[in-house]
């Protein structure tokens, strides 16, 4: 916040601040100025005495009209060589004392600056109150002061500042100053203390509706919803149908879980006033918040209707198809925004998938490639690009490109190294991921999320002993970690003779999880080794209903086979065939009980 950046003890810091002043007492040296009338011993009135603009008398005189002393220089290069050594408490002290000193408020402004960032709040305070003396139109020292008055517990000050800045508005726009004001009280960590100065504010403007919804939208950040509800409901009484505050008191009721009475509440505005565009987007979003994707979009329409060229409309409209799964919508919204130079980086990144997404990889990379490094989306463009050049035959590119990646953005070297060994078992390279998760292991031996990834390319490598050593790490450090209990149960039961140790384990895991059809397909699997085979089938029938995955008909199959039911199982395997082709699980299982 604060620079020191004289290297030696000399007068540049000093000369640097006060050039102003020495060139124009150099250039008078018949004429010495007046001094200026001492300050009174309170530097900030209180309420019953007016602050130095209402009536008293000036207190900041021109700079160049201030005699430069001994006493005042001293105060300075004081403060600037203890900032040199770190002693801030020291310099803010002493530049305090020059800005007592001398009228000119830059003194001050940096007294409170040095304070401030040397952790001295009532240093800092007393600087504020300098400041404000002698610059008392400046709305940053009077906010610097409302602000260090609330820290303290000087309600009274603090009011005095926000009703001044308050005043000043007057005439113009009160909503954007009620807004600053209530960016200040906000940061307050007492929020009892920032309601109480708020409350006296309103107190003082009982007629202003602007006050009231301040007040409401305070209440909202410390989550009293009764008071909020309170202050939206004067604020309408001054206001009716105040749009700002009829869209507040829907969000209040949204966050007491009352949507449906948030929806009452705008469609009687929207019927009250139609033509409302603020309250018919407030619907809008209102619908998104309450899951009515379809009456949403029905709305954004409407309103898009009205602004063809409103690219929020637009992009709320696409994201809105991308929901409901109408790619053919989404492309042409999302083209849009390209054309209205709205959103455009979330609108290449979105066309990009939803190229890749209609089997159109070549499409996917022209979109991808207009991806910015500076854009959200940068990265994950580039994971995406990676796959498509993997899934093209380009693996030796697209590790090149994760290598780089690695390379330039060190935070995220798990996320890519799993990334790589993902795409690497994808081709069956089951070796290199295993070399690869080899080498970060080497350096993170405790990471639990490659250690698991490296137990599964074990698994695929008949490297059974190494998967359940990795298991079992992770077990040893998170004991209740449902993934690994799954995935170790899963493989002593699929891989070795041991069923009654892997029903410990996934039992476990559904005890924890009952609803991951993941785990459910595990137990159904266990217990049709254990011979539990109508067990087996219920639990197995459960997770295929659930999610139709290919592996788990395969299972369910098998126990029917077993079962004796086997046109039932081939029925089940041929549909799940269509609906997962290529799954490696389910062909391996049909070639081996129904060649």
């Amino acid at each position: 916040m604060i620079g020191f950046r004289c290297k030696s003890v000399n007068l540049r810091c000093a000369w640097v601040l006060f050039a102003g002043l020495l060139l124009s007492a150099c250039s008078q040296p018949q004429v010495k100025p007046k001094p200026p009338e001492p300050p009174e011993p309170t530097a900030v009135a209180s309420p019953a005495r007016p602050l130095p603009e209402e009536g008293g008398r000036q207190l900041a005189p021109e700079a160049e009209h201030e005699e430069l002393t001994a006493s005042l220089l001293y105060g300075v290069l004081l403060g600037e060589i203890a900032g040199q050594r770190g002693r801030l408490d020291v310099a803010g002290a002493s530049y305090l004392q020059a800005a007592k000193q001398s009228n000119d408020p830059r003194i001050a402004e940096r007294a409170l600056k040095i304070s401030i960032y040397g952790k001295q709040p009532r240093l800092a305070y007393q600087a504020a109150r300098r400041w404000v003396e002698l610059a008392p139109d400046n709305a940053e020292a009077r906010q610097t002061l409302a602000v260090l008055a609330l820290r303290l517990d000087q309600r009274q000050e603090a009011l005095n500042q926000f009703e001044y800045l308050l005043r000043q508005n007057n005439g113009r726009d009160s909503g954007a100053s009620y807004q600053s004001m209530l960016a200040l009280l906000a940061r307050e960590p007492d929020k009892a203390r920032a309601l109480q100065v708020m409350e006296k504010l309103v107190e003082i403007r009982p007629q202003d509706p602007q006050a009231y919804l301040a007040y409401a939208r305070l209440a909202v950040r410390t989550e009293d919803w009764s008071l909020a509800e309170q202050q939206i409901a004067r604020s309408l009484e001054l206001k009716p149908d105040w749009t700002e505050a009829l869209i507040l008191r829907a969000q209040v009721n949204l966050k007491q879980d009352r949507g449906s009475v948030a929806r009452e509440q705008l469609e009687s505005a929207l019927q009250r006033n139609p033509d409302n565009k603020g309250l018919q987007l407030a619907y809008a979003r209102l619908l998104v918040d309450l899951e009515d994707f379809d009456g949403a979009r029905s709305q954004y329409r409407g309103l898009l209707k009205q602004q063809p060229d409103n690219g929020q409309i637009v992009y709320s409209l696409a994201l809105l198809a991308l929901e409901a799964g109408d790619l053919k919508e989404a492309r042409t919204r999302f083209k849009r925004l390209v054309a209205l130079d709205f959103q455009t980086q979330q609108a290449y990144y979105y066309l990009g998938a939803i190229a890749e997404e209609q089997k159109k990889p070549e499409l996917a990379m022209q979109w991808y490639g207009k991806v910015v490094a500076e854009s959200d989306h940068w990265m994950e463009v580039q994971i995406r690009i990676a796959r498509l050049e993997a899934v093209a035959g380009e693996v030796k590119a697209a590790r090149e490109r994760l290598r780089k990646l690695r390379l330039s953005q060190p935070g995220q070297a798990q996320r890519l190294f799993l990334v790589e060994g993902e795409i690497l078992s994808a081709v069956e390279r089951y070796e290199e991921a295993y070399k690869l998760y080899n080498e970060y292991l080497e350096i993170r031996p405790d990471d639990l999320e490659i250690l698991y990834a490296r137990s599964l390319v074990a698994e695929r490598l008949d490297r059974v002993d190494q998967a359940e050593t990795d298991l079992q790490a992770i077990l040893k450090l998170e004991p209740n970690n449902t993934r690994a209990l799954n995935a170790l149960g899963y493989t002593l039961a699929d891989r070795t003779d041991r069923y009654e140790e892997a029903l410990g384990y996934v039992q476990k895991a559904f005890d924890q999880t009952p609803k991951d059809p993941a785990v459910i397909d595990s137990l159904g699997w266990v217990l049709y080794r254990l011979g539990r085979l109508q067990e087996a089938r219920d639990h197995l029938q459960n997770a295929y209903d659930m999610t139709g995955d290919g592996e788990i008909a395969a299972h369910l199959g098998e126990v029917m086979w077993a079962m004796g039911d086997k046109q039932r199982a081939r029925a089940l395997w041929d549909k799940a065939r269509k609906e997962n082709p290529g799954d490696s699980v389910l062909e391996e299982t049909v070639r081996r009980l129904s060649p």
